[in-house]
């Protein structure tokens, strides 16, 4: 997508927006981009909205780019059939991959996604592969082939680890667990992840020795490989044409690649990163699942802290939530915490809520400091004689150019606009021959007003017309006589 940054981001403003919007493009999603009228969409629709609403919403996100008003029209007799059929939207591409891509992660966001080591295996094919190939001498198909079957495991592999590992750091910090998750953490988890970095160590070694073969033979495999839509564009000089690349054509993807799993002195792989990472969040999972699983101690549940607390408030009297809330969170009551009101700056006495009571007036002072004490000195009048000096010349200017405009309109309209007239000097026309008619009503036989010296007078003289010409076009008056004039 060609743009600004802000452009190619705007396609995701639905997503904060209200949920209506991602019904909208889910009636758009996988319709292999057909057109869609508002009311179609409404029909569509599992909610009340209206058209009115849809049409709006469609608008929004056609503004943000994930939808557009399809160009094709058709046959159409009348101007409101054409409307009527200008009216039809569809998804864009960008639309298209973007709900996709959203659709995807709100579903998947509470999944646990289990690792498949087997891509390792598949990785270590595609290297063998390539390391059986002459770099300078195979076909560079044979060669590009070789490069997409390492790379296209690698990148799911590092995708399903990365999101894995970040589940486990995420459930280090889980205090409100129930009995299922409890048993799935205890029982499953953490034995699952021993085995799985058993595994991954086992099957990282020989990639990281095969890589070590490959990596001095990167530069001719990138020369020699490039395949596919972008190299051909390259080779065209078509700068201005962006084509996603694919992973492996430039020695950066192999850098990255090769730190997944060859470390360095005083720099280890991300697998050894990885393994440390998990390592140190299931010590401390393990940690808090025997804290967890000790009852009647000090080291008791929360989860059943809070349970017992939600108790509470839903066998409590509504006047006894207040003070169970403030002894529980120091949540005092909602209420103006002060004297009585009355005065204009607080028109609601003590006793109305703060959820009907207007939003208090507090003063800085009082609000950051605690006292109403004025503090520092008094701000000197700011000096905008500047800005009243250019104010007053640009005013000056202006009226300069509306008097030539006004002579100009006075000299050719003295020999009966046969010159042709400027802009300015026709807006000045339009200026009086609007308030002229406007003075000549529906039943008048003429018409006349007088404007910063200038007489501008139309007389009804059916058959006949005034043509004014100018550098934008002829301006022609029907039925009138036109007269421009000075004002006495």
């Amino acid at each position: 997508m060609t743009g600004s940054a802000g452009v190619r981001t705007s396609v995701f403003a639905y997503v904060t927006e209200s949920p209506e919007y991602r019904e909208i493009l889910a009636v758009f999603a996988g319709t292999f981009f057909a057109e869609l009228t508002p009311a179609e969409v409404t029909a569509r629709l599992d909610s009340d909205l209206d058209e009115t609403t849809v049409t709006a919403r469609l608008e929004a996100l056609r503004g943000w780019g994930n939808l557009e008003v399809s160009a094709s029209v058709g046959q159409v007799g009348t101007v409101e059939d054409y409307y009527r059929r200008r009216n039809r939207y569809l998804i864009t591409r960008v639309g298209q991959e973007v709900h996709d891509l959203v659709e995807g992660v709100l579903a998947q966001v509470d999944d646990v996604r289990d690792v498949s080591l087997g891509r390792l295996d598949q990785l270590r094919a595609g290297l063998d592969l390539l390391v059986g190939l002459d770099a300078a001498t195979a076909p560079p198909d044979k060669l590009a082939e070789a490069v997409r079957a390492v790379f296209d495991p690698h990148v799911a592999f590092s995708a399903e680890i990365t999101q894995f590992f970040a589940a486990i750091n995420q459930w280090q910090s889980r205090f409100d667990l129930d009995e299922d998750e409890f048993a799935f953490f205890s029982e499953v988890l953490v034995g699952y992840v021993g085995e799985r970095l058993e595994a991954l160590r086992r099957r990282a070694r020989p990639l990281a020795s095969l890589l070590e073969t490959v990596l001095p033979r990167v530069p001719v495999i990138v020369e020699r490989a490039a395949d596919g839509l972008a190299a051909r564009v390259a080779a065209a000089g078509l700068s201005s044409v962006r084509v996603r690349r694919e992973p492996g054509a430039s020695v950066a993807d192999w850098d990255n690649l090769a730190s997944w799993f060859v470390g360095g002195a005083g720099r280890p792989s991300r697998i050894q990163v990885l393994e440390r990472d998990a390592v140190d969040a299931v010590r401390t999972l393990t940690q808090n699942l025997t804290r967890l699983s000790r009852t009647g101690t000090a080291g008791a549940s929360r989860r059943a802290d809070y349970l017992r607390l939600a108790l509470f408030f839903d066998r409590s009297a509504p006047s006894a939530t207040h003070e169970l809330a403030a002894a529980a969170f120091g949540l005092a009551g909602a209420r103006h915490l002060r004297g009585a009101g009355g005065d204009d700056t607080d028109p609601v006495d003590a006793s109305v809520s703060w959820w009907d009571a207007p939003t208090a007036q507090v003063p800085i002072s009082l609000r950051e400091r605690g006292d109403a004490t004025s503090r520092g000195r008094t701000s000197r009048v700011q000096d905008r004689s500047q800005e009243r000096r250019h104010l007053l010349a640009r005013r000056a200017e202006t009226e300069k150019r509306a008097a030539a405009a006004r002579a100009e309109l006075l000299e050719v309209g003295a020999d009966g606009f046969a010159a042709r007239l400027s802009e300015p000097a026709l807006r000045e026309l339009q200026r009086v021959l609007t308030r002229a008619v406007a003075d000549l009503g529906p039943a008048a036989a003429s018409g006349t007003v007088a404007l910063d010296g200038v007489r501008c007078t139309v007389v009804r003289a059916p058959g006949t017309s005034t043509t004014v010409p100018t550098h934008a076009g002829a301006l022609r008056v029907r039925d009138l006589t036109l007269t421009v004039e000075p004002a006495p």
